[in-house]
């Protein structure tokens, strides 16, 4: 028989051809598969451009030093809500502290109604945590976020952005939802103690407003409400400039009651 490369005879090559041939065609089946579950993944997400935003939001030291979800807090309040059972008949409201630190079953007398608001939130919190709300299948949504990224210096056209990818993967997963997006609320600036935020809400309502007809959503003017004659939250309505006190929800009750309570 022909010796070939030393110790190596004809039978040895092939089958050596053959072992290379077969590795050569799992790598190509294991690389074609991981595709698939990163096109998946990417689309479930929502898109290329959530993953391009997600880069983006990674490679900014602000953005990582101000990632409030990032917190015990924030992921003892997430797991919380992750581990309640789901139903489909529900009102969620979703949203920042403004949210949070209310009792709105009490408040607008509906036991349908689920608080998921989270103190300190931002409109990426949310997009992070939105396939929960999406999990439990609400007949009607309400969304207030934002006044959090602006207090952090975030970009308004980045929290338009951002609220972009939240309603996209709402509309997508939830045709039949009723979502309510409220205008983000002013700041007082004399509790406050800050003089260049109101300007930018006005400008990032703006945009919620066109948002909401370009996905066909209900928008609700809570911001004109609110205002005093200095064009700043109404001191009768807060304590620091920010939150509200009882008659700030029993104001915001007023305006949205009739949009909870009616027709599902």
């Amino acid at each position: 028989m022909v010796k070939l490369y030393g110790n190596l005879d004809m039978h040895n090559l092939v089958t050596i051809n053959e072992a290379i041939k077969f590795t050569l065609l799992l790598s190509c089946l294991i690389n074609i598969l991981f595709l698939g579950m990163g096109s998946l993944f990417v689309a479930r997400r929502g898109g290329l451009s959530y993953i391009l935003h997600k880069l983006s939001f990674l490679t900014s030291e602000r953005a990582r030093l101000t990632a409030m979800y990032d917190n015990p807090f924030y992921q003892d309040k997430t797991s919380h809500f992750r581990a309640l059972p789901k139903s489909e008949s529900g009102i969620i409201f979703l949203g920042d502290s403004l949210t949070d630190l209310c009792e709105w079953a009490e408040l607008l007398k509906n036991d349908l109604i689920k608080n998921r608001g989270i103190c300190g939130d931002t409109t990426e919190g949310v997009l992070n945590r939105i396939d929960n709300i999406i999990e439990h299948q609400p007949k009607k949504l309400f969304i207030l976020i934002g006044i959090n990224d602006l207090n952090q210096g975030i970009q308004v056209l980045d929290i338009v952005e951002n609220y972009h990818l939240i309603l996209r993967k709402v509309k997508e997963s939830l045709p039949n939802t009723q979502v309510f997006i409220q205008s983000v609320l002013p700041v007082n600036y004399q509790k406050f103690q800050r003089n260049d935020v109101n300007d930018k809400v006005v400008e990032l309502n703006v945009r919620l407003r066109e948002l909401t007809k370009e996905f066909s959503y209900q928008y609700i003017d809570l911001f004109s409400a609110f205002l005093d004659i200095n064009k700043e939250l109404n001191s009768q309505y807060t304590i620091d400039g920010v939150h509200l006190n009882g008659q700030g929800y029993l104001l915001w009750k007023k305006i949205i009651e009739k949009d909870v309570s009616g027709e599902i």
